[in-house]
């Protein structure tokens, strides 16, 4: 099964597998910086999508972490409140030229 993941995705951590460095803990939110599809499961389980991302420490040449313990943040659309700051701090941006 091929997962909808691409590279700058946030994925939130859903749970922590031992060999993960304490930053990839439930609750983090990371960036996707590589989606590796059909990785094997070393520990002999069914083969899937797994994931590296920014600023953490890749797990070694041949492993990677495993995107079903992620989920996949995807941002709503802008309201309106959105919509009037980024309005304010284009303003902001004209007015300090």
């Amino acid at each position: 099964m091929m997962d909808d993941w691409r590279v700058d995705d946030l994925a939130l951590c859903i749970s922590r597998h031992e060999r993960y460095p304490p930053e990839v803990r439930p609750g983090a939110v990371l960036t996707v910086r590589a989606v590796l599809v059909d990785m094997p499961d070393l520990a002999g389980g069914q083969a899937g999508t797994a994931l590296n991302f920014r600023d953490v420490p890749d797990l070694g040449p041949r492993a990677a972490y495993c995107a079903r313990r992620f989920r996949k943040i995807t941002p709503g659309a802008p309201d309106s409140f959105d919509a009037e700051v980024i309005d304010l701090m284009a303003d902001a941006t004209r007015v300090g030229r």
